[in-house]
């Protein structure tokens, strides 16, 4: 058996028989791959044949000894299908014996009688002795249940008489004389007696003739052997669980190291562009603090200061990208400087003042025009006159494109005609 799971099918002379011969070894003692090996069989005959359907009653009985009816009455039915097909009406007295079985297990006795008497009929029709024989026995058993005595006597007769021809049928003559002995039950102590000094003869026949002692040690045996091969496959399994841990404890360590590099080197160059970042702003302030009366040098440090928060901008949405949370600290960092570089109140009160130095003769006319213009307004007059986009505003004041859109489309709302009006002046 464990030499046929290690080479390929094509390689067995007859693979039918042999796969058949283990299912019938395994089914003897009875162990569960049995029925692994009779549907091995089954692949390697033809169908429909008499061998098919014996195999498929095969089954049907091992799944009988497990108690599974439901699938033993699949099998039989199968079996007993294909046997009138094939015209094999041996097979099909077997089975209807069988089928007995499952319906006595259930409870059903009646039909069980039924099916028995079915089989006796064509086994002595085709004068299958043995069969008759084992059917017999079985439908005495169930009438004696029944309490059908003198039905019981008259079957037990012709069982005995077949069993008694043979000496490989003393088993079964065994089951004779015990069925015997229990219907006289005290009755005839005579009779009684004959029939036990029989009992033992035949026991002791059995006891050194009989293949159960033999069959006992070849069960210990097989599932001995069964175990020192699971136990083999069970160590290689684990033997290869060992490597491929080992494999991915490698791979696990290069992911690491790799996430580390990567890390170390995204936050130097983090921190390198920081520091340039803050610089730059420091020289940019210094510059608007040596020349704070020029509003031309002002609005140069404003658009810088667009370029500054546009980076800024950038870097914290890689951040946000990056899987490590080791980041964080950054991102806050970045996020502090970002919010230097926005246009607060302190900052703008600087900026008007320097604005209104430079363009003093704009912001009066502004301011007289249009008396009803509020502090916002004034920021996106002021920052238009000096020429910046929708976009460098929106960096300036912290806010977005679409923010800076709609505060444009109100102030356009709130002035109506006058709206161009004030275009003119801050074109002029």
């Amino acid at each position: 058996m464990e030499e046929t799971n290690q080479i390929d099918s094509s390689e067995i002379i007859f693979p039918e028989e042999t796969f058949k011969f283990f299912g019938w070894i395994m089914s003897t003692i009875e162990d569960d791959s049995a029925i692994t090996y009779y549907k091995k069989s089954m692949q390697y005959m033809k169908s429909p044949s008499s061998e098919f359907a014996g195999v498929l009653n095969a089954i049907g009985n091992c799944y009988f000894k497990n108690n599974d009816l439901s699938n033993a009455m699949h099998f039989f039915d199968q079996s007993e299908a294909m046997a009138l097909k094939v015209s094999d009406s041996i097979r099909y007295a077997k089975i209807l014996g069988d089928k007995a079985l499952v319906y006595e297990k259930k409870g059903n006795l009646q039909t069980a009688v039924h099916f028995l008497k079915q089989d006796i009929l064509y086994s002595q029709k085709f004068n299958i002795e043995k069969n008759e024989m084992y059917a017999s026995i079985l439908l005495a058993k169930i009438l004696f249940k029944q309490k059908e005595i003198d039905q019981t006597e008259k079957i037990l007769v012709k069982a005995g008489q077949i069993a008694s021809s043979k000496s490989y049928y003393r088993s079964s003559l065994k089951e004779v004389i015990e069925l015997k002995i229990s219907i006289l039950n005290g009755k005839n102590p005579k009779k009684e007696l004959l029939l036990r000094r029989q009992l033992k003869q035949i026991e002791e026949y059995l006891l050194s003739t009989n293949g159960n002692t033999v069959l006992q040690r070849s069960y210990w045996l097989i599932q001995k052997k069964k175990y020192e091969y699971n136990t083999k496959k069970i160590r290689l399994k684990l033997e290869e669980g060992e490597k491929t841990k080992k494999i991915i404890v490698v791979i696990l360590i290069l992911i690491i190291s790799a996430s580390l590099i990567t890390y170390i080197s995204l936050k130097k160059k983090l921190k390198k562009k920081r520091l340039k970042i803050e610089n730059d702003r420091q020289f940019f302030q210094q510059k608007l603090n040596d020349a704070s009366s020029n509003i031309e040098i002002y609005t140069e440090y404003l658009k810088n200061k667009n370029k500054q928060i546009s980076i800024l901008e950038n870097q914290l949405e890689e951040i946000k990208n990056s899987a490590s949370t080791q980041l964080e600290e950054e991102k806050l960092k970045l996020q502090e400087t970002l919010n230097s570089h926005l246009m607060t109140d302190e900052n703008w009160n600087t900026f008007k003042r320097e604005f209104i130095k430079q363009h003093g003769d704009f912001y009066n006319t502004v301011i007289e025009n249009f008396p009803e213009l509020k502090e916002s307004n004034l920021k996106i007059i002021m920052l238009q006159k000096l020429d910046l986009s929708n976009y460098e505003m929106a960096n300036l004041l912290g806010v977005t494109i679409d923010a800076i859109k709609k505060s444009k489309q109100r102030l356009k709302k709130k002035l109506g005609d006058r709206y161009d009006l004030l275009f003119e002046i801050i074109d002029k």
